[in-house]
């Protein structure tokens, strides 16, 4: 298991060096929108997936090649990462290593109310769990999460960390067209982002192909509309990527690029930026892998992605899949 990929072109945080320390793809959530695809192992069991010395074996053979090859360290995962048991040790350890770069933890938030979970979380720099609703309804159809949860055991876990942490505390609000996108919903988000009060809010929407085919996300001009409900709150809608001048060699390009789809579908944008070479050189390549029939392109929202294999489609009418549960 490869514990670490990228940089990722990532539209919050720059070029970001991902660790993933979860065997894709286990997580607490099976989210209708996730880029990553639909949840084969739908669990909250915490489990050590990898050692803990392969992980730092694998960042320093990235950084003796790559002394400067990350803006950030980003736990991101075709999974949730919390779900890691060692969390707490890794971050420690990590953070004695590599003090001066940024360590980040996306998180869905879903084990928060776990205290060794947040104690775990305490040494990163930032944390960024979701809160994309206040209803119990609404929360099973956005993330169709394991049957255990609930919102209100979410949203307590969420102000027990608040209260716990001191690092940057983000909260990601993820918008759904149609489902969680209505005033009185966002209203009710809003409440209880003025009782966490975090240091910022990042209001998402689907701009990668989602999990479920259908599922849409809103226009720049309605999250602009959202972004008004959350005036007040250090609110920002995440833009797309923006990298620089390409500058960066052409070397071992195709199988950079299937370690980076292989995690989640890229535009050939963001591509070329997260992998420092020009759009001209990226395309030869692609189109090469693509006659070997090593990806697949295809467009969502009028943008061309690339990726190991098309979009996955969900086609059972009461929007489940078949998939292995964990307790």
């Amino acid at each position: 298991m490869k514990t670490i990929f990228g940089p990722v072109p990532s539209r919050r945080l720059g070029r970001s060096l991902g660790i993933d320390v979860i065997t894709p793809k286990t997580c607490s959530y099976n989210c209708v929108y996730c880029e990553s695809g639909s949840t084969t192992a739908l669990t909250v069991r915490r489990q050590t997936f990898v050692e803990v010395g392969q992980v730092l074996g694998d960042l320093h053979g990235y950084f003796e090649e790559n002394p400067s090859g990350a803006d950030v360290l980003t736990f991101s995962s075709a999974g949730e990462p919390t779900l890691y048991e060692p969390l707490g040790e890794l971050i420690h350890s990590i953070k004695k290593l590599y003090p001066r770069l940024p360590l980040i933890v996306l998180t869905n938030g879903s084990l928060l109310s776990d205290p060794e979970v947040r104690k775990g979380l305490l040494e990163a720099d930032r944390v960024v769990p979701s809160l994309c609703t206040a209803s119990d309804d609404i929360f099973r159809k956005l993330h169709r999460p394991h049957p255990s949860m609930n919102i209100a055991e979410i949203i307590e876990g969420l102000c027990a960390f608040r209260r716990e942490y001191r690092g940057r505390f983000h909260v990601e609000v993820m918008i759904v067209s149609g489902i969680n996108d209505h005033p009185e919903e966002l209203e009710r988000v809003r409440e209880i982002l003025e009782r966490l009060n975090p240091d910022e809010v990042e209001l998402n929407t689907i701009v990668r192909p989602p999990a479920v085919a259908g599922v849409r996300g809103l226009s720049s001009e309605r999250m602009e509309e959202v972004a008004r409900i959350f005036q007040g709150l250090n609110a920002r809608i995440i833009g797309r990527f923006q990298g620089g001048p390409a500058n960066g060699s052409s070397l071992h390009l195709g199988e950079r690029v299937l370690e980076l789809v292989s995690r989640r579908p890229c535009s050939t944008s963001e591509m070329a930026a997260s992998l420092d070479v020009p759009l001209g050189e990226l395309e030869k390549a692609l189109a090469q892998m693509e006659r070997g029939g090593r990806l697949r392109r295809y467009r969502f929202e009028g943008i061309d992605f690339v990726s190991i294999r098309g979009p996955e489609e969900d086609c059972r009418a009461d929007g489940t899949e078949a998939r292995q549960q964990e307790t």
